[in-house]
């Protein structure tokens, strides 16, 4: 019966883990003039195939470490520009309208 109770408990858990949503869900950085910039775990991680650490710690940190980045640091590679930089993603400089939307009054 234990061994019953185990195994039930092990599928549970897997499953969960396969139905499981990726962790940080949408971060929302509000932008004036141009417009706000949606990040998606979702289109990173499940999307794109990267893992956590990609991205974590090294070139962004957790949500109780972030400060406030101006769009020159995320130009650099100190930040978004890591990967949009035109030859592993699209290039930052040329594409606003991909990050920046204007939401409609």
């Amino acid at each position: 019966m234990k061994t019953i109770g185990l195994g039930l408990l092990v599928t549970l858990v897997l499953a969960s883990m396969v139905w499981a949503r990726v962790g940080g869900g949408d971060i929302k950085y509000p932008v004036k003039r141009v417009g706000d910039v949606t990040f998606s775990h979702d289109t990173h991680v499940e999307a794109m195939g990267f893992n956590c650490t990609k991205c974590h710690p090294l070139t962004f940190v957790t949500k109780e470490q972030h400060k406030t980045v101006k769009m020159i640091h995320k130009r650099q590679a100190g930040s978004c520009g890591v990967c949009h930089n035109g030859k592993e993603a699209f290039d930052l400089r040329s594409n606003c309208y991909i990050c920046h939307v204007k939401e409609a009054k």
